[in-house]
């Protein structure tokens, strides 16, 4: 928000936690009539009231993240952009460490074993967005496949980075969709 304030924009907030809120406001200096206290679910926006909406680190943490896209695009204006993040079903790694546990008999899935809170209940794929897409009406206009941090020693990631941009398996999965 500071960001896009700072670039001429008029940017709204929406969050769950009171300690971030307050750290906003506080902190960050943003002012309250811009902020909101609420979780997606909860939240009223006018009909076609924003140009774009941003999740990011968000949908992967929600019980329903259908019914939150689909509030965001009734907030979107028409040929609005919805911007997405959220944690890639292919990435590579999660399937290397899930290898790794079946062949040693350990009981774990990686992607389903979070080392801390917020807890990710869901990842995504670019076809799991292409058929929401068509139950809801909008399309794709772009997307990426962010490779960020593999956990893995500097000597793997020379080889596995490389391959993962590209097979498209990297650890984030970036869409951009448009309200048709």
């Amino acid at each position: 928000m500071i960001v896009l304030k700072k670039h001429g924009y008029e940017a709204f907030g929406l969050e769950p936690s009171k300690s971030f809120y307050e750290t906003a406001i506080g902190k960050m200096q943003i002012s309250s009539e811009r902020i909101k206290l609420s979780s997606i679910e909860e939240a009223e926006y006018p009909e076609n009231f924003f140009d774009v909406i941003f999740f990011s680190a968000v949908l992967e943490h929600l019980y329903d993240p259908s019914y939150s896209i689909q509030k965001a695009f009734h907030w979107l204006k028409p040929n609005g952009i919805i911007h997405i993040q959220v944690p890639s079903s292919k990435w590579l790694v999660h399937k290397l460490v899930n290898t790794y546990y079946k062949i040693t008999g350990t009981d774990y899935a990686a992607n389903l074993s979070p080392m801390h809170k917020p807890y990710h209940l869901y990842e995504f794929s670019l076809n799991s967005f292409r058929k929401h897409g068509e139950r809801l009406n909008y399309e794709i206009v772009e997307y990426d496949y962010y490779i960020c941090e593999t956990y893995l020693p500097k000597l793997i990631d020379f080889i596995i980075k490389p391959y993962m941009r590209w097979t498209n398996t990297g650890m984030q999965l970036a869409v951009w969709l448009r309200k048709k």
